[in-house]
């Protein structure tokens, strides 16, 4: 088992060597694996699902979580498109939905590093308030139509910023890949990027060093926001509609890829580089049951499953690591 453990520490290479038979088993089973159109599509699920698990894993490195980043996602896209009914230059209106998502994440931040409420209650209640928010904005955009989709018409500069490409790779693809290598340099040599390990392995350890852990907390949750923001946006501008159900399931999706990429409910755990063959083992089976059409329902029981066993994993790891250190 410690073999085990080494392989999955190590930036998910077990979720790497995953992915490669994922993408071998589709190869040999669907003929249409590798057109244009369907990766073109999974290019437009990898993306937004990366940028909103970058924020998750640094939160997981911490020690704690966010359940909301899917209503921040949800928020932000929707409150982009009402602010285009005001006529306003796209700019004005992204600035305004980074702006959003980021206040929501320092909203989580204060909650959750300054106060003391625990990450899972804290974004339960801003989960629910700004989805009903996103709600209550989306139906005015219908006069109470049960629509699933905005009326509102996008601008096409707008529109650009998801459906462009540069080199085969849609412009939301570029970005999340701009952000894989940012945020692994900051893992790798800032000082707060550092401190984030050992704040959240250690928290007594890290308090004696005079680490600010409530800051680096509140810093990484608002953060988490505006990438959160970021991802609600070029989903927005990729299929030049703001949906209602965007960022569904997201949450689970993107904690299930951070942990299947090395990081741990416990702390002091995970990368960039693990988190995004963890996004793509997970966009890769929603594309297999795709391509095989799988039912929901099983799709469900497989997600659930897969859970489950990622969750076991790092509770073994965890209570091997406490007995090691003769906690318990």
């Amino acid at each position: 088992m410690d073999n085990i453990k080494n392989l999955w520490a190590k930036e998910g290479s077990i979720t790497f060597l995953l992915c490669l038979a994922l993408v071998t088993t589709l190869s040999i089973q669907s003929s249409i694996f590798w057109t244009t159109d369907n990766l073109n599509s999974l290019q437009a699920i990898i993306a937004p699902t990366a940028i909103v698990a970058f924020g998750m894993v640094l939160l997981l490195i911490c020690g704690v979580f966010d359940l909301s980043v899917g209503a921040i996602m949800v928020f932000s896209g929707i409150l982009c498109a009402k602010m285009f009914e005001m006529n306003l230059p796209v700019p004005v209106v992204i600035l305004i939905g980074l702006l959003a998502g980021t206040l929501i994440g320092l909203l989580n931040g204060v909650l959750v590093g300054i106060l003391k409420i625990n990450s899972l209650i804290a974004t339960i209640g801003t989960l629910n308030i700004f989805q009903g928010i996103a709600m209550i904005l989306f139906a005015g955009s219908h006069k109470g139509q049960a629509e699933y989709q905005t009326a509102i018409k996008l601008p096409e500069n707008f529109i650009w910023i998801g459906t462009g490409k540069f080199l085969g790779l849609y412009n939301m693809f570029w970005i999340m890949l701009a952000l894989l290598i940012l945020i692994s340099l900051f893992q790798r040599y800032s000082p707060v990027g550092r401190q984030m390990y050992l704040a959240g392995d250690n928290p007594e350890a890290a308090k004696l060093m005079g680490f600010d852990t409530p800051r680096i907390i509140m810093l990484t949750f608002t953060f988490t926001g505006f990438l959160c923001a970021i991802a609600g946006i070029l989903s927005v501008a990729r299929f030049g509609q703001a949906n209602r159900y965007l960022g569904e399931g997201i949450n689970i999706t993107t904690i299930i890829s951070c942990l299947l990429g090395g990081a741990s409910f416990a702390g002091g755990r995970g990368s960039a580089i693990g988190t995004i063959f963890g996004v793509i083992c997970m966009c890769l089976f929603t594309n297999l049951f795709n391509l095989l059409e799988v039912t929901s329902t099983w799709q469900s029981v497989v997600v659930g499953s897969i859970l489950i066993m990622v969750v076991s994993i790092d509770g073994y790891l965890i209570l091997k690591k406490q007995r090691e250190l003769g906690k318990i």
